[in-house]
């Protein structure tokens, strides 16, 4: 696949791997981590994990070769950019490894010919438990498919501005904020933009706004791509058990609960829009 080709919220599956006796012994030799919680059986049984466990960072290894072995991007991949990386629970020999892979950020290169693919990852044992999970950021080749649509780049401007000609239609958050004056910012992963809402209307979206936002409203790429895609949004769950935060004047962000949530409602919509047709810029 090509860069154009890839869509926030898509995802994909592999494995499953099972992990040898001779996983560990190769990769102990290989990593040069021979802490006797990976060699040692008595002194492993002395510990929590009752048996020799791999080196977290294993995970991570095995979890790039599935999604490499899915050959997605093997016409298209650049360079690896960038992970982030976390350990849930030990890894240890006759464990089934799985990997679930959600697309969670796009962003275009600069130069144009290629983008930046930032994928979700949560390695699975066969019981279905998250044993490590995090993000990978991969530099992808772009491809000759034409532009690609932006209606899920959240925190974006070009997605700032579709967000707004959607909610300029919606009569009930015109309604909503009929009488307020001031910023809000909507903030996905580490992309934030500014709608500045005047009496009802949104006269500008900027990346950041002069005196900064009334409050900020966000939360990771990772929960926007599935409340985007879900097909129930629950995001007064999502609120309730702190998916989402918000920085800056805590009053007018309680005020404008029910504006936030005709905005994510708007978001919903603006990303099942035709994935064919681009949201411009």
């Amino acid at each position: 696949m090509y860069f154009e080709e890839f869509r926030v919220g898509r995802r994909f599956t592999a494995g499953p791997r099972v992990v040898t006796e001779e996983d560990l012994v190769r990769f102990t030799a290989l990593s040069g981590d021979d802490h006797p919680l990976h060699t040692s059986a008595g002194y492993a049984r002395s510990t929590s994990f009752g048996e020799p466990v791999l080196q977290g960072s294993f995970g991570a290894a095995v979890a790039a070769g599935l999604w490499t072995r899915l050959g997605l991007v093997a016409e298209s991949i650049v360079a690896a950019v960038g992970e982030s990386w976390t350990y849930h629970h030990p890894i240890k020999v006759g464990d089934e490894l799985s990997l679930a892979v959600t697309i969670v950020r796009l962003q275009d290169s600069r130069g144009g010919g290629k983008g930046l693919v930032t994928r979700y990852n949560e390695l699975l044992d066969g019981d279905g438990t998250v044993l490590q999970s995090g993000t990978a950021t991969a530099l992808v080749r772009a491809g000759d498919g034409g532009a690609r649509p932006t209606n899920r780049d959240v925190g974006t401007v070009a997605w700032g501005k579709a967000l707004a000609d959607t909610l300029t239609a919606n009569p009930a958050f015109t309604s909503a904020v009929a009488s307020w004056d001031g910023t809000i910012g909507l903030r996905g992963g580490e992309h934030e933009v500014h709608l500045r809402v005047y009496r009802g209307r949104i006269i500008d979206v900027t990346r950041r706004s002069p005196h900064g936002a009334t409050f900020t409203f966000g939360a990771s790429d990772k929960t926007w791509a599935d409340l985007l895609t879900a097909e129930e949004g629950r995001f007064g769950t999502r609120l309730m058990t702190g998916e989402f935060a918000s920085t800056g004047d805590p009053y007018e962000y309680l005020r404008l609960t029910k504006a936030l949530e005709i905005i994510v409602d708007a978001a919903r919509e603006l990303a099942a829009r035709s994935e064919d047709s681009e949201v411009p810029a």
